[in-house]
């Protein structure tokens, strides 16, 4: 303190003691002295404040973080290098890990287009970037919410939309469908409807259960013919009374309506509740754990993606986590979970699988499917809006569905039917920007169309044949047409329960998702 009671101030020891000595017998001192005491004693209020600021800067956890982060990816490293043998890349992997060793702890700003700063990045250093379609420039709190400048986890995650889970249903509409981009809107107050993803969602089977509500009422007597008794939005396990008071209602809420997957519900030997849209666009593993490069997020908590990525080439293997974990059985209100769920969880990926085990894990035990069937993806076949919804209420799934074998395959009498892309403002177009493995679009293809109306880009006309890309890997496959087979089919009875009868090729594989 002697800088303060230097000559500068006019002040020595001894008046300084004087002065406030004199403050103490009741300010019997000058106005400007007194002033001159004040002003003293607030600048070293000031810069203890400062000090104290700096050493709680210093000790923050977004830099323990930081230093967790460089070390993980230095070990990483560490443990790749063991595994090369080539001279040259050791050396890249030696660089890297000096600039790592280098690193210090730094504030991480994101310079949003729209001007505006975030800091998010300075906990969440290795985080993934979502898609191709939300780059980071249009930041974090557009989707998730919170503070975007707080370096506090507390204050930075006051507000977040659905807890860290934005997909959730029922903050899709500020999360999902808030937001607007350069490009225009996000998924919300589109002039397309189709582009209204938040809006059709809330009418889709998946997302209000309508259609387990009115059957299982139907089948009890309850409504005839079945109807929804719900609005778009609502879900079936908040309506009240689904069944009248009945003694059913309460086994009917439990195993039935409170299972949804779109709208927090656990199904059966699940380790988590899924969240609206991620259930389908975040790809998770059978425990529900991150396996991305966020050091913030635990490898042992339940709950996440495998990554912080948004995608639409989602595999059966992410579907089946809800449709394939057993028997659902609406006339008796039950859930058998399968015997051999534990074998399917731990079954290969995908891209790893042979035929024959993905013949077993790829429906629910005691379903009919044919050899398409098999090879295909569940988004192959089935459409945007019977997944997406289409704005309207059905009552039932077979309401609801928009594709039948005949649309890809034909029938006896009829081929197909096509559809001449002509301009850039076609759907198809859309499904070019948004999934990598989409097949080389151009004006004067033909793609598929069904006899609902709705087009699917992915199934295409080449040289006179019709094909189907599948979303997942682009693979290419040849669709036999009916049309010039042996095929005796009634025209008039197309639907995939009249080809099942034939085409079934589980009846000979009897062990198939039975094991």
């Amino acid at each position: 303190m002697d800088y303060l009671l230097g000559s500068k101030f006019g002040l020595g020891r001894i008046n300084f003691y004087v002065l406030v000595n004199g403050l103490r017998g009741g300010f019997q001192l000058s106005n400007s002295k007194r002033l001159v005491i004040l002003l003293s004693l607030a600048i070293v209020f000031c810069f203890t404040m400062f000090m104290l600021a700096i050493k709680s800067f210093s000790s923050s956890s977004w830099q323990t973080w930081q230093i967790k982060y460089y070390q993980a990816q230095i070990a990483m490293r560490q443990n790749n290098m063991a595994k090369v043998e080539d001279e040259e890349q050791i050396g890249r992997i030696k660089l890297e890990i000096e600039d790592l060793q280098q690193k210090k702890p730094n504030i991480q700003e994101i310079h949003l287009s729209n001007g505006q700063i975030e800091r998010c990045k300075t906990c969440h250093l290795g985080i993934e970037e979502i898609s191709k379609s939300h780059p980071s420039d249009i930041g974090c709190t557009i989707c998730h919410g919170g503070n975007a400048l707080s370096l506090d986890e507390k204050t930075a995650h006051e507000g977040m939309y659905g807890g860290g889970h934005p997909g959730q249903l029922d903050v899709a509409r500020l999360s999902c469908g808030g937001g607007s981009t350069a490009a225009g809107q996000c998924h919300s107050g589109n002039r397309h409807e189709i582009d209204n993803q938040v809006d059709l969602m809330a009418t889709s089977l998946m997302a209000g259960k309508g259609g387990e509500l009115s059957m299982t009422r139907y089948m009890y007597g309850l409504d005839i013919p079945p109807k929804v008794l719900l609005k778009p939005g609502e879900n079936a396990a908040n309506v009240q009374a689904p069944f009248n008071h009945r003694p059913e209602e309460p086994k009917f809420q439990q195993n039935c309506l409170s299972a949804c997957h779109q709208t927090k519900g656990r199904l059966e030997g699940q380790q988590a509740q899924a969240n609206g849209c991620e259930s389908c666009h975040v790809l998770s593993n059978s425990t529900h754990t991150y396996e991305g490069q966020d050091i913030t997020i635990s490898r042992q908590k339940s709950g996440y993606g495998i990554s912080h990525k948004l995608t639409v080439q989602i595999p059966y293997t992410q579907c089946n986590q809800c449709h394939n974990q057993g028997e659902y059985k609406l006339y008796t209100m039950d859930f058998t979970p399968r015997s051999d769920l534990n074998r399917v969880k731990a079954s290969l990926p995908p891209d790893r699988e042979s035929l024959e085990s993905r013949w077993q894990n790829v429906y629910s035990p005691g379903l009919v499917f044919t050899q398409c069937e098999v090879n295909l993806d569940c988004i192959d076949c089935h459409t945007r809006k019977e997944a997406m919804g289409d704005g309207e209420m059905y009552s039932s799934e077979w309401n609801a569905l928009k594709l039948q074998c005949q649309d890809c395959h034909g029938s006896t009498v009829s081929k197909p039917q096509g559809w001449k892309i002509t301009d850039k403002s076609d759907i198809a177009w859309a499904e070019a920007r948004i999934n990598s493995n989409f097949p080389p679009l151009n004006i004067g293809n033909t793609i598929l169309k069904t006899l609902r109306g709705e087009e699917l880009p992915y199934v295409r006309q080449e040289n006179g044949q019709w094909y189907s890309y599948r979303k997942t890997n682009g693979e290419k496959f040849l669709i036999p047409q009916v049309i010039g087979s042996d095929c005796q089919q009634d025209p008039n009875k197309q639907s995939a329960d009249n080809c099942h009868q034939c085409h079934d090729v589980s009846k000979n594989k009897p062990t198939s998702g039975a094991q």
